[in-house]
């Protein structure tokens, strides 16, 4: 789903559900020796330079994807709760100087054997990168994420 809340401020929200005990769908998102398995959109290969998580620290991805273009991912964590909540912040860093610092709220909860995962999106600032990054987190979650996991 996405909405618009003003001019600039476009936010996606995605949920998927998957068969797997949050706690390791959890430590998927947290563990860089897991997250460079499936991050990125289907046919992606992330490289991960810097992933301090913990609350201000830093992270770098660098995603190429299937033409062999190298995508810039940077920003820093400013919340981590253990099995349930990871915030993040969210820049590219490929000369889009337009493209803002935006916000990734990554919610995990627990339904019995299953997790659901909520990633909210906030701070996109056009239709046009909501509907992109709408594809990319769609593409990630229901595919090398899934695939990840199952």
């Amino acid at each position: 789903m996405i909405t618009m809340n003003e001019v600039h401020d476009f936010t996606l929200q995605l949920n998927h559900t998957y068969p797997v005990k949050r706690e390791r769908v959890f430590g998927a998102w947290v563990k860089p020796e897991e997250l460079k398995k499936w991050w990125g959109p289907k046919g992606y290969h992330t490289t991960i330079e810097e992933m301090d998580v913990k609350v201000h620290g830093k992270y770098k991805f660098i995603m190429q994807n299937p033409n062999g273009q190298n995508l810039v991912l940077t920003g820093h964590y400013l919340e981590i709760t253990p099995n349930e909540k990871l915030v993040f912040t969210w820049k590219w860093e490929n000369g889009k100087a337009e493209f803002p610092t935006t916000k990734v709220t990554i919610d995990f909860r627990e339904n019995g054997d299953s997790t659901e995962v909520i990633v909210t999106h906030t701070d996109l600032p056009s239709e046009e990168e909501a509907k992109n990054h709408n594809h990319g987190w769609t593409s990630s979650l229901e595919g090398s994420f899934k695939e990840y996991l199952v």
